[in-house]
């Protein structure tokens, strides 16, 4: 009999600690106090690496906090690694690499990295050879993340400013697109990570149903991230991400209920792999409405779990 259980635990990222470990204690207990099960760090707001490189004395000390606090860990990785950038593509493989190891050092089962971007018209000469280079380094990753221990997740984006300015294009922009990348790679160590915000935002974009791109993605999804979006893009004379929540522009991280996306809908086709985190990301004000939105989340999850088990 298969796992009914698809989403194994909630939790949210961290805010922007800028490499205070205190202030990391501080919110892993804040989330504790709220209920949470897991915890996701951003890997370059840590500190804790440079030069592509641990620092050993502060990995110790992020190791110790992880451990004594009840929470599963996972880690994004910088969100500028980019495996379709061929020209700099020894600096992201150092990247990624350095991104697992330290998910393994502090007990992270999952890395989330982001899906290969590059100019529109490259992308229109050679879209097939960039997949493909694309699905080589995230195989090579994958091995290493397999040795390690932990998995890669791979995230659709969302239309940043360089994709509403034409400078920057990605596949990923579609959850179906995605989800056909991560069948043609079929690697044990790389699953995908939906961020039902971003498909939200790629769907307004590209003028596609954001429920679809999510029923496309769900047996290939083995991590969530969520927040609200209107799906409405942003435009270059709001260029503030703080200001874009309050005009339901661009990604704006908004906390769950705020009613830009119909989450029951969402619930009803994220029939994800067992053992998926669902991770709540919210930045700067809309923290403060942390505690609500974790509710919801909760509550979406066990519509999900609900499903899959009378299925």
């Amino acid at each position: 009999m298969s796992n009914p259980i698809r989403i194994a635990g909630i939790g949210a990222n961290l805010g922007g600690v800028r490499g205070d470990l205190d202030a990391v204690r501080a919110e892993m207990n804040a989330l504790i106090a709220l209920g949470a099960d897991v915890v996701e760090c951003y890997a370059s707001d840590l500190g804790v690496v440079a030069d592509a490189r641990p620092i050993p004395g502060r990995v110790a000390e992020l190791r110790g906090i992880c451990a004594e606090r009840p929470l599963a860990v996972t880690l994004h990785a910088p969100i500028p690694i980019d495996f379709m950038d061929r020209d700099n593509i020894d600096l992201h493989r150092r990247a990624a690499r350095v991104s697992v190891e330290l998910a393994a050092e502090i007990g992270a089962g999952i890395v989330v990295i982001h899906a290969g971007r590059t100019h529109p018209d490259t992308w229109a000469r050679e879209a097939d050879a960039l997949l493909a280079f694309e699905r080589d380094e995230l195989s090579a990753i994958g091995d290493i993340a397999v040795e390690a221990g932990v998995r890669i997740a791979l995230e659709n984006i969302s239309p940043n400013p360089a994709v509403i300015a034409g400078r920057l294009t990605s596949y990923s922009l579609d959850p179906a697109a995605l989800a056909r990348q991560l069948d043609l790679l079929d690697h044990p160590g790389v699953t995908g990570c939906l961020d039902y915000s971003h498909a939200n935002q790629g769907a307004g974009l590209l003028g596609l149903d954001p429920i679809a791109g999510a029923r496309a993605m769900a047996p290939l999804t083995g991590h969530i991230h969520i927040s609200e979006a209107s799906g409405r893009p942003a435009i270059p004379s709001i260029a503030a991400q703080h200001d874009w929540m309050y005009f339901g522009i661009g990604d704006m991280h908004a906390p769950l209920g705020t009613g830009c996306m119909d989450l029951d809908a969402l619930a009803d086709v994220s029939q994800v792999l067992p053992g998926t985190y669902a991770i709540l990301e919210l930045q700067g004000h809309a923290r403060a409405m942390l505690g609500d939105s974790l509710d919801r989340l909760r509550t979406f999850a066990g519509r999900v779990n609900a499903l899959a088990e009378a299925a």
